[in-house]
Order: C-alpha cells, then sequence, then structure tokens
C-alpha cells in the first residue's frame, strides 16, 4: 500500500501538532494485541458534552467538555473548532493555559484552540446529577471566551449535559517507532467504540513525523485510508438522538 503524503501548513501560532487516524473496525483487533503487548495500562475518563438540542454550539465551532480522570485532575474545557489564528487576538495567546493547535484527521487538517482548567473532584458528578450549575464548570475566563464565539442567542440555560462516553487512554512507545503513541478508545452506552490512535509533535517536526506515523501503521498491517469519523461530532449526535459510532 503506497505511504499516505501528507503536507501541513503551520501558522507561527500553532504551538502543536496532532495526528489522528481512527482505526477501521477491521484492524480494532490489531490494536488491541498491540496494546497488549505493551503492558500499558489505560487511564480511565468519563467525558461529558454541553450544547444545546440541535447542537447550536458545536455548530458555531464551540465544544463545551469536562472529563472526569482517573489518575489525574479532572478538568473542564472550551474548544474553538475550527478557528483561524490570525483572527484570535494576543491577549489569548498569551493567556495561560490557551493552546493552539492544528489537527491532522485523515486528509484534513483542521486548527484548534482550547482553554482548560481543572475541576474539583466530584464537581462534573454533581452537575451531571442535575445538583449544580453547567455554568459553574467553567471559569471567569473561559466563560469569556464563549461570550466571544458562540452565537448571542444561546444561554447557558439552553445547554444540555451530553453523555457520559466512557474512554479508555493508553500512552505506548511503540517498537520501531521514534514517538510515543496515544491511543483511545470511546464506548457510548450502546456498546458501539471507535479507536482512535494519535502522535503529538512540535510544528517543526510535523510533516516528516506525520509521514513517518503513516508508514509505521501501514507497515504494521493497519488501515491508513478512508473515511475518518471523528469521536466528537459521533458523540454529540448521538446524544443527540443519533446512531452510536459506526
Amino acid at each position: 500500500m503506497p505511504t499516505v503524503q501528507r503536507t501541513l501548513e503551520l501558522d507561527p501560532a500553532i504551538q502543536a501538532v496532532e495526528v489522528k487516524i481512527t482505526a477501521q473496525v477491521k484492524d480494532e483487533a490489531l490494536v488491541r494485541k498491540a496494546l497488549e503487548r505493551s503492558g500499558e495500562k489505560p487511564e480511565h475518563r468519563q467525558v461529558y458534552f454541553y450544547d444545546t438540542a440541535e447542537l447550536a454550539l458545536f455548530d458555531a465551532g464551540v465544544v463545551l467538555r469536562a472529563r472526569k480522570v482517573s489518575e489525574s485532575a479532572d478538568d473542564s474545557t472550551v474548544k474553538l473548532r475550527p478557528v483561524d489564528p490570525t483572527t484570535l487576538s494576543e491577549a489569548w495567546k498569551q493567556t495561560d493555559g490557551f493552546e493552539i493547535e492544528l489537527d491532522g484527521v485523515g486528509d484534513s487538517t483542521i486548527c484548534s484552540a482550547k482553554l482548560s482548567v481543572e475541576q474539583a473532584g466530584g464537581e462534573i458528578g454533581k452537575v451531571a446529577a442535575g445538583d449544580r450549575e453547567i455554568r459553574k464548570l467553567f471559569s471567569a475566563e473561559q466563560e469569556r471566551l464563549v461570550v466571544e464565539h458562540a452565537p448571542t442567542s444561546i444561554t447557558w440555560q439552553d445547554l444540555q449535559i451530553l453523555g457520559p462516553v466512557e474512554v479508555r487512554k493508553w500512552k505506548i512507545d511503540p517498537k520501531g517507532f521514534g514517538e510515543d503513541v496515544v491511543a483511545e478508545e470511546w464506548t457510548l452506552p450502546d456498546g458501539s467504540d471507535l479507536i482512535e490512535l494519535s502522535i503529538k509533535i512540535e510544528p517543526e517536526r510535523a510533516n516528516d513525523a506525520s509521514a513517518a506515523f503513516m508508514s509505521f501503521l501501514e507497515d504494521n498491517g493497519f488501515t491508513t485510508e478512508g473515511d475518518q469519523q471523528t469521536k466528537t461530532r459521533a458523540t454529540l449526535t448521538y446524544f443527540t438522538g443519533g446512531a452510536g459510532f459506526a
């Protein structure tokens, strides 16, 4: 199979590049065997999203997310995707915790920006139980980012809790490849799942590392071509009445 050629166009504001591949269903057994051989134990997460029933925020390029993490601090995130880095103010670019990344998904590249803050244990669960407002999960700076980019017609009271989705995350150092590879398995309540493989690298190494990643996967029997199902879109669609992962 020919190696996928990928040239990433990089804006100077981009701080990291994440190259992602969704494993085809026929390749999932290969992934699981590789994870078993690695001996690494997964980190368990529960991920929640917050949007309207019509996914008005997502359609406007804004994603609100909270994660309960088994081995680390819980967090909440405001993500802008897609975003043009040239339209972001220098004030945001200098804000602590604000990150601009380029996502390479299949043959597509999408720039995103995000601002995350830690959450005290139990706070995400209180929101899920209806004992705390969704808005309380987000800091004043995160709220300001939402106000700048979300439609003005949407209020916090319009948002629904979408989740949770169960996530297992592994970070492995596969033999014969010079980068750490992250594997995430997302499982919806209907039992359908999606496995994503990714690497995160510095922008100046992006093109060489991306090509090497594709070659490594192909050499180990993985399919790198075909439609790519993005986990966020598929998850949001499921929790607003659509189908699970294909």
